[in-house]
């Protein structure tokens, strides 16, 4: 099936799943699915969103993080936040104790479950079946954004329902804005 995602929509996922993995999410949720719609600055999916209110950041806010979204995860960036140069770190360590000392340290650690892809649940595997649905009603050859975020809306999921009340929108008010933003064949 993902043959058929036009780069935007595996761009959708690549965010959904990047902010799934900041978070610290074993799984990669609807809410996940939705926020990589909202992050999207493409026609189909991105514009009606944002028109309607409903951004990346609001999403970001609602889903929840866990304890462990950092745990063993060395961010230089974060480091040199709080005056430690972690390149300099690096390459004192290496050259003290020869070069790829750091690497392997990280070799005798237990793997941590953040390595690892986050898995879909249900729910979200279901989106994408329906946004291959949509596409195939609408006779459209690649899953575009738009479909992602159309098959999201044909669930009768929890937390995309609450994403689209407090922007006070309908469901079916951003599916039309949704089908508008595709070209008429």
């Amino acid at each position: 099936m993902f043959e058929r995602f036009t780069e935007p929509s595996r761009g959708v996922l690549v965010e959904a799943q990047d902010l799934a993995l900041e978070l610290g999410s074993p799984y990669l949720g609807t809410g996940h699915i939705l926020y990589g719609c909202a992050e999207g600055r493409e026609e189909t999916a991105g514009r009606p969103l944002h028109d309607a209110g409903i951004t990346g950041s609001s999403i970001r806010r609602a889903l929840p993080r866990t304890e462990q979204q950092t745990a063993g995860h060395i961010d230089p960036d974060a480091l040199l936040a709080i005056g430690i140069d972690y390149e300099g770190v690096r390459a004192a360590t290496e050259q003290t104790f020869g070069p790829g000392a750091l690497e392997s340290v990280q070799h005798r650690r237990a793997p941590r479950a953040q390595a690892r892809k986050p898995w879909f649940t249900p729910e979200a595997k279901r989106s994408l079946e329906m946004a291959l649905r949509v596409a195939v009603e609408l006779h459209h050859k690649r899953i575009e954004p738009g479909h992602l975020l159309l098959g999201l809306l044909r669930l009768d999921d929890p937390f995309v329902a609450n994403a689209i009340e407090r922007s006070e929108t309908t469901v079916a008010a951003l599916s039309s804005a949704v089908l508008a933003r595709f070209p008429t064949a």
